[in-house]
C-alpha cells in the first residue's frame, strides 16, 4: 500500500473536492457504510486499527467490507459510473468497469485512490483520486435497505461456505425447473401471468402445505434462524416460494449425506 495515503486516514476529515457531477469515493463510501452497517465514517479508521479478536471488532470489518464488495459490484456491473482525476487535479478519465474485477476491492475504498496504468495493483503508488456519479449514486443509495441485524441463517451462509453453497446450488435448480417448467406451460397454453409478474409469494397456511409441517415448527425453525425469514407486507407475512423450496431441497440434501 503507497506511504502517500494512509488507508482509511482520509475519512478522519472527509475533505470535500470539487468535481462537476461526481463526488469521491470517500464521501460516497462513507455515506454507504452510514447507511448500512450504521458506522460514522469517522470510525473506520480506528475499526481497522482494532485488534482481531473473533467478535465485535471483527464483525465490524467483515460489515465494512461487505458494503465495500457490494459497492465494487455495482462498479464492475455499470450501475454506477466512476472516473479518476490525478492527485491534486488534471483531467477526468472514466474508469472502465473491466478495472473493477479485482480479488480484494478494500484497498481502493480505503485510500479512495489507484495507480491508473496499474490498477490491478493494490501495492502501486496511487496516482489517481476516484469519484463517483452523483445522481447515479444517489439513486443508488436510496434504493439500498440497512443491513440490520443479521439472522442465524445469515451468519451460517456467511461462515460456513459449504452451506452457502449448497444453498446456491439449491436456489438454482429450482429457478432452472421452474423456467423449464414455464416453457413447457408456453408450449400447451398461454401464459397467465402478466407481463412484469414478480416472485411468487406464499401464505403461511400455503407454507405450511409445501412443507408438511405445522406453523408452530415453521416459526419455532425461524427462530432458530433455520427456516426462511418472511416478507412483510403491512401486518401480513409472505415468504418467497423459491426460498422454502430451496430450503426443502436443503433438508432432502442433508437426509441423502446423513
Amino acid at each position: 500500500m503507497s506511504d502517500t495515503i494512509t488507508p482509511w486516514s482520509p475519512y478522519e476529515g472527509r475533505t470535500s473536492l470539487v468535481s462537476s457531477g461526481r463526488k469521491t469515493l470517500i464521501s460516497a463510501f462513507g455515506d454507504v457504510v452510514m447507511c448500512r452497517a450504521g458506522f460514522p465514517p469517522y470510525e473506520l479508521p480506528d475499526i481497522f486499527e482494532a485488534p482481531e479478536d473473533g467478535g465485535e471488532n471483527d464483525a465490524a470489518r467483515d460489515l465494512v467490507r461487505l458494503d465495500a464488495e457490494h459497492m465494487a459490484h455495482a462498479f464492475a456491473t455499470g450501475k454506477l459510473d466512476t472516473f479518476g482525476r490525478p492527485l491534486g487535479g488534471g483531467e477526468v478519465a472514466t474508469i472502465p468497469m473491466a478495472h473493477w474485477e479485482i480479488d480484494d476491492q478494500l484497498p481502493r475504498f480505503s485510500t479512495g485512490a489507484f495507480n491508473l496504468e496499474r490498477w490491478w495493483d493494490a501495492s502501486a503508488e496511487p496516482t489517481h483520486r476516484i469519484f463517483v456519479d452523483t445522481k447515479q449514486f444517489d439513486r443508488w443509495l436510496v434504493s439500498l435497505q440497512p443491513l440490520g441485524p443479521l439472522t442465524n441463517r445469515q451468519v451460517e451462509a456467511i461462515v460456513d461456505p459449504q452451506k452457502r453453497a449448497a444453498r446456491a446450488m439449491a436456489r438454482e435448480v429450482i429457478v432452472n425447473e421452474s423456467n423449464q417448467a414455464t416453457l413447457d406451460e408456453d408450449h400447451t397454453q398461454p401464459s397467465q401471468d402478466p407481463p412484469g409478474a414478480g416472485p411468487v409469494l406464499m401464505t403461511l397456511d400455503e407454507v405450511c402445505d409445501l412443507t408438511r409441517r405445522s406453523s408452530s415448527t415453521i416459526y419455532a425453525d425461524m427462530d432458530k434462524g433455520i427456516f426462511p425469514e418472511p416478507v412483510k407486507l403491512g401486518s401480513s407475512s409472505r415468504w418467497l416460494k423459491t426460498e422454502v423450496l430451496a430450503y426443502i431441497a436443503e433438508q432432502a440434501a442433508k437426509r441423502g449425506s446423513g
